[in-house]
């Protein structure tokens, strides 16, 4: 018998995406034979192509924009199609789902042939939507795809998913979370630099709700006291309308903003060297306070002291590692005020960036939690 084949479904083009990166990567040293099948909505990529250890199957035949809205009821069925020809050319032994719009073909697979099915939930899916779909349809639509995601996730053979706060909606028996931490390399000489000019980093989907207003906010408070630090910002904007609301609450500081957009996750770490502050200030939105943001353990490993949001599930990570301040997100006052210690106090946010640094290579890597994942797999495969 040869090794066993492994069909990662991915519906985006694969980037690449980290968190599929770093599995594909290590089932791929572990000696399973990995294909990640992608869909590239907007034919960006190579077809195919080999990437440590594993290859990449773009599907580009089907065309389509990134979001959820009534349009998607036509292109996914296509994608699934596209999907479910590329599966049986493959012929997994194990198909791994990853995001909610790639259970279907992964069901449909393990029906005709009995091979098991994993299911990756990186989020919270019908609630991300909440910035795209408003109104009352909209709110429906969130609820079709809430009760979809939960009835098709419960058929998997396991779930996968990223925080305690998330495994409560899946099969506790089925269900083994592996937090969304960056690999144990990331950021390894990545560290400020005392004498660059004060500025501040943030990395992630930029929108309102993750508290871009109340960083602007804070900012102009900052400069009626004569302290200007830049704000670089890592990501894309949710919709326009986003984009319009910052840019208006910015009005007058456009000069510290340094705005990189995307950028890909092997060059995310160069882009927060630098920095002095890293802000991590979601807003209270009910999936922001359960959740642990990837994006602090990035700060961490890059040895950024960070500001962040005092919820429960942050104020954990937080405290134990002593890597930074928390405030009250809403509050612009409390944000600009734990920026200025850390700008002006340099000792300290030294030693708290160092602290997160040395709590990131004890605990919060991805090879720490790699056999939890190779376990999966064993399980799967002897059931």
């Amino acid at each position: 018998m040869g090794p066993v084949r492994v069909a990662m479904l991915l519906s985006n083009a694969f980037r690449p995406d980290p968190r599929v990166l770093k599995e594909a990567r290590t089932l791929a040293r572990a000696g399973y034979w990995v294909d990640v099948v992608a869909w590239d909505r907007e034919g960006a990529f190579p077809p195919e192509e080999s990437v440590e250890g594993f290859t990449v199957r773009r599907i580009a035949a089907v065309r389509s924009r990134y979001g959820a809205g009534w349009v998607q009821i036509v292109r996914l069925p296509r994608f699934w199609l596209e999907a479910c020809r590329r599966l049986a050319a493959l012929r997994p032994d194990v198909v791994h789902c990853h995001d909610f719009d790639t259970l279907i073909p992964g069901l449909l697979w393990r029906r005709k042939h009995g091979v098991p099915v994993v299911y990756d939930a990186h989020d919270d899916y019908a609630a991300m939507q909440a910035p795209r779909l408003r109104g009352w349809s909209g709110a429906a639509l969130r609820r079709i795809i809430d009760a979809a995601e939960r009835r098709l996730a419960a058929r998997a053979d396991a779930v996968i998913t990223v925080d305690e706060h998330l495994a409560r909606r899946y099969p506790v028996a089925r269900t083994t979370v592996l937090g969304h931490y960056p690999p144990a390399a990331f950021g390894a000489t990545a560290r400020p630099d005392p004498a660059a000019e004060p500025s501040l980093v943030y990395s992630g989907r930029l929108s309102t709700d993750r508290g871009l207003l109340v960083i602007a906010a804070a900012l102009h408070a900052l400069a009626a006291e004569g302290q200007r630090p830049r704000l670089r910002l890592l990501g894309t904007w949710t919709s326009p309308g986003e984009r319009s609301a910052f840019e208006s609450a910015m009005e007058g500081l456009e000069g510290q903003l340094d705005f990189r957009g995307w950028v890909p996750f092997s060059e995310v770490a160069a882009h927060l060297a630098g920095a002095h502050v890293a802000l991590s200030t979601l807003l209270p939105v009910p999936r922001y306070v359960a959740a642990l943001p990837v994006k602090l353990f990035e700060y961490m490993a890059c040895g950024l002291p960070v500001v962040a949001s005092d919820f429960p599930s942050v104020r954990r990570v937080v405290e134990a590692a002593g890597c930074g301040i928390l405030v009250d997100p809403t509050d612009a006052g409390a944000l600009a005020a734990a920026i200025r210690v850390l700008l002006t106090d340099r000792a300290l946010a030294r030693r708290l960036g160092e602290q997160g640094a040395a709590a990131f290579r004890a605990c919060y890597n991805w090879e720490a939690i790699e056999p939890d994942l190779l376990g999966v797999y064993a399980r799967v495969r002897s059931s």
